[in-house]
């Protein structure tokens, strides 16, 4: 019993740490710049080895968050050269999230060979597992947590901030009491860290949602790739995977 008190009593005392040092000086509107690195080999096929030949196997991009009270959309860097279009294999290149902070609305644009979509849903509400543990990334004070995609079996850990009350972040990993200033895929996979933070306005036209794409489920969204892949491996000499 007492070693429950002092577990308890720990964990209580570093929760009001991180809301004390949040209360002074939150941001609630701004931008958040991350570098992503992207492990290419991972996320393609086992039976595509000649398309892992030809590319590299890891990859490194700049994207940013728009945040303010209303939304949050997350792109590429607008400053990032040519627009971040380097060539197909930069996978997550040119997709834009939109999360509609009022109406729990998740949009994202994304971009299919010639084609566009606009894939729409409900923000998912996720049980996130506070650890309790502490870090400071891009000078904020951050708590980690992690979940397991039990669809896929995805292993996600991330590091929010209560300096930034909204539930926020790269991608689709928000949903905390606090911005995602770092998320880390699969061990490694894929990672995000923010390494900066501005303190500006925010006005709604700038985190507005995409419209540019044919509207889609995330269940058709999947189809389409999933025939779109097939595609490829057919291309690549390969054949579905049994």
């Amino acid at each position: 019993m007492n070693r429950f008190i002092k577990f308890i009593s720990f964990h209580f005392i570093i929760y009001l740490l991180i809301w004390t040092t949040a209360a002074w000086g939150q941001i609630t509107e701004g931008i958040i710049i991350y570098e992503v690195k992207l492990n290419l080999h991972a996320q393609l096929p086992d039976d595509m080895e000649a398309m892992k030949a030809s590319i590299p196997e890891f990859q490194s991009m700049r994207k940013e968050l728009l945040f303010n009270r209303e939304a949050s959309l997350f792109r590429d860097y607008e400053e990032e050269p040519g627009g971040g279009r380097r060539g197909w294999f930069r996978m997550g290149a040119n997709e834009v999230h939109h999360q509609n902070l009022l109406e729990g609305k998740y949009t994202v644009q994304r971009g299919l060979l010639n084609d566009e979509y606009l894939i729409e849903s409900e923000v998912e509400r996720h049980p996130w597992t506070l650890t309790g543990r502490t870090e400071m990334i891009a000078g904020k004070f951050c708590q980690l947590a992690w979940r397991m995609d039990h669809k896929d079996s995805t292993m996600i850990e991330v590091w929010f901030t209560p300096e930034i009350p909204l539930p926020v972040g790269p991608d689709n990993y928000f949903g905390l009491p606090g911005a995602v200033l770092m998320a880390v895929v699969n061990y490694n996979e894929r990672i995000y860290i923010a390494t900066e933070i501005l303190q500006q306005a925010v006005p709604s036209t700038r985190v507005a949602a995409p419209t540019r794409g044919k509207k889609v489920t995330p269940e058709e969204f999947a189809e389409i790739s999933e025939e779109m892949m097939e595609q490829f491996r057919s291309r690549m000499g390969g054949g579905r995977r049994r």
